[in-house]
């Protein structure tokens, strides 16, 4: 019954919904796909029938000796419990973000996966895309950090069980972490409840770090337009990462953009603009290959427990600072 290569470990992906049925092509291409699972039945049945695996429910996933790992991709309510789930039972665990709703959950997930000595990864998808990898290694060039902004804004998906903090600025909050490597000595949220009170459709996320780096994310569900871009700006050169441009286009590289008089910037009227190019690569297939890995090597995931528990923490931090504003309903 399972259909995966000798060498694979064998996994279960639990949700055939928007972003599970992407979860399960990846996993079937890689030769590791051995079940699924969805609370829709009919789903289970599809996708079973179409991969050639069998459907199981969420208890025979984890119980079941011929699965070695689990993919979450269910709605963010069930992460945790389903992850505790499968850890218990001696699996490998992938969490589709967001790991959990609370730092509680998330610290008692990390903790769970290291007393049972199980892999615990987060899909924090942007840490897999060739351009982020582009981008750390031309931190140097940058010089001193000094800000980075984030775009990610779109018409709709929207969440009813997380808020769009959860949903959307899990991603890049997870990025600039990763690209500062130390926690923000300050996090505050600004909702944007433009279609309903107490229900916000975009956000402004402002993180503050020790060093005086600033950073802000700009989310949002009711944008006519989509983009996705991550701009990390240096005293001496400023890189842009736009995901809607082409392939050739998706990273460049702005130097000489400023000039420095008393300690005063000035912007230089001829900037060079370069672009970087990248390997085509798909980030979701990687991020998967890089899950099944770390199974058959028995090492962490770039982002392990550890990392989704230092998300969550700030993610949690930003949604406290939505729920003090006393004016948040009218904001």
């Amino acid at each position: 019954m399972i259909n995966v290569t000798p060498s694979s470990p064998r996994v279960a992906v639990i949700g055939c919904g928007h972003w599970g049925k992407n979860l399960i092509r990846n996993f079937a291409e890689l030769g590791a796909l051995a079940a699924v699972c969805d609370q829709d039945m009919e789903k289970t049945k599809e996708f079973s029938s179409h991969y050639g695996v069998p459907g199981y429910s969420p208890d025979e996933v984890f119980s079941h000796p011929d699965i070695d790992a689990v993919v979450i991709a269910t709605i963010a309510p069930l992460h945790e419990s389903q992850a505790e789930a499968a850890l218990n039972m001696g699996k490998d665990v992938y969490i589709e973000k967001p790991m959990a709703l609370s730092l509680e959950a998330a610290k008692k997930l990390a903790a769970l996966a290291k007393k049972h000595n199980r892999i615990l990864m987060v899909g924090h998808i942007l840490n897999y895309h060739p351009a982020v990898a582009a981008i750390k290694e031309r931190l140097p060039a940058l010089g001193i950090l000094r800000h980075i902004y984030v775009n990610r804004l779109a018409l709709g998906r929207f969440r009813h069980h997380e808020s769009i903090l959860w949903d959307l600025a899990t991603h890049d909050v997870s990025l600039i972490l990763s690209l500062v490597q130390t926690m923000p000595s300050s996090v505050y949220a600004v909702p944007q409840a433009y279609l309903t009170p107490d229900y916000p459709a975009a956000a402004f996320l402002n993180l503050t770090f020790p060093s005086g780096l600033t950073a802000h994310i700009q989310t949002s569900w009711i944008s006519p337009f989509k983009e996705q871009k991550v701009v990390v700006v240096g005293d001496k050169g400023i890189v842009i990462f736009d995901d809607q441009k082409p392939w050739a286009e998706k990273l460049s590289l702005s130097t000489e953009c400023l000039t420095w008089a008393e300690g005063k910037p000035e912007a230089h009227s001829s900037p060079c603009h370069t672009y970087i190019p990248l390997p085509e690569s798909e980030p979701l297939k990687n991020e998967c290959l890089h899950f099944l890995t770390c199974i058959q090597k028995r090492e962490q995931p770039l982002t392990c427990g550890e990392e989704g528990v230092r998300v969550t923490e700030v993610l949690e931090k930003a949604e406290l600072s939505f729920l003090s504003r006393p004016e948040s309903h009218l904001s």
